[in-house]
């Protein structure tokens, strides 16, 4: 496996004028193909106040990408927070990316038809802009522990794939949503989210898939997908786990609530990219 860091300690590599191009924003990049061929590409977005360090750390992507043969690209944002639209219509993150990813298909990185957003927390409203605001880039989104922003709700528009995982438990982003006036800004409901989603998918109702219940962690797993769905729609609805990412290699921080051993968020949301 390959790992290539971004920056200008890093100039005498290829990928140095990507790094120009971005503004000097270090990127790090796990590439597991084993042939020179295009590959699937996963762009993991960190949470506020996070870094690709940490979204790479935590996720266990990089052992996905050795198995699977994927890219894996850790971007970082500027003052550690995405723009996505929760305080304006600032499109700068949104041009980011989109560079990063048109950069990663012409260099003959990422194949273009199966290019995937993950975010956690504030990368997966990052995630959410990206399916609204550039599409026709993105083949299918996992977001987790967020909801849509009342302030960039993107209702309608083209479908998008998308898995969400949410933890009754979230002290960050509550089940019920969040109020205008909250320090993080005003979000939608789970529930609203989701229904959202699914009438921006062409889906009908939910079916329970599969429950999970094997780790005596105090937490349980609904597998719920959408039926009838032009684009792919699945829930993992976990109950009594908090904001922190679900399988987590880090030790869970105590101000994100409790958190889940029952699945691991990581490979889930890659099968359902596979598969899908």
């Amino acid at each position: 496996m390959m790992r290539l860091m971004v920056g200008v300690l890093f100039c005498l590599l290829p990928l140095f004028a990507m790094a120009d191009a971005f503004g000097g924003r270090p990127v790090t990049l796990t590439d597991g193909r084993t042939d020179p061929a295009a590959a699937p590409l996963i762009v993991a977005l960190h949470g506020a106040g996070g870094t690709a360090a940490n979204m790479q750390r935590k996720t266990g992507f990089d052992a996905i990408a050795a198995r699977h043969q994927l890219v894996i690209a850790y971007p970082n944002v500027e003052r550690r927070r995405w723009r996505d639209g929760r305080d304006s219509d600032d499109a700068t993150d949104v041009a980011y990316l989109a560079a990063l990813i048109e950069m990663l298909i012409a260099d003959g990185r990422a194949d273009p038809a199966r290019v995937y957003l993950v975010g956690h927390s504030n990368g997966g409203g990052m995630a959410m802009r990206m399916a609204c605001d550039r599409p026709d880039l993105i083949a299918g989104i996992a977001v987790v522990s967020t909801n849509l922003l009342t302030a960039y709700p993107c209702e309608g528009g083209t479908s998008v794939p998308a898995i969400f995982f949410h933890g009754s438990a979230d002290p960050i982003t509550p089940a019920q949503g969040r109020a205008e006036d909250h320090r993080f800004g005003g979000a939608y409901s789970v529930a609203r989210t989701l229904e959202v989603w699914a009438t921006r998918n062409r889906c009908r109702q939910p079916t329970l898939l599969q429950s999970l219940d094997a780790v005596d962690d105090g937490t349980t797993v609904d597998l719920i997908r959408y039926a009838g769905c032009r684009a792919p729609l699945v829930h993992v609805q976990i109950d009594g786990h908090g904001h922190g990412w679900p399988g987590t290699r880090l030790r869970p921080l105590r101000l994100l609530g409790p958190a889940t051993r029952e699945v691991d968020a990581a490979p889930l949301i890659w099968w359902f990219f596979d598969k899908m």
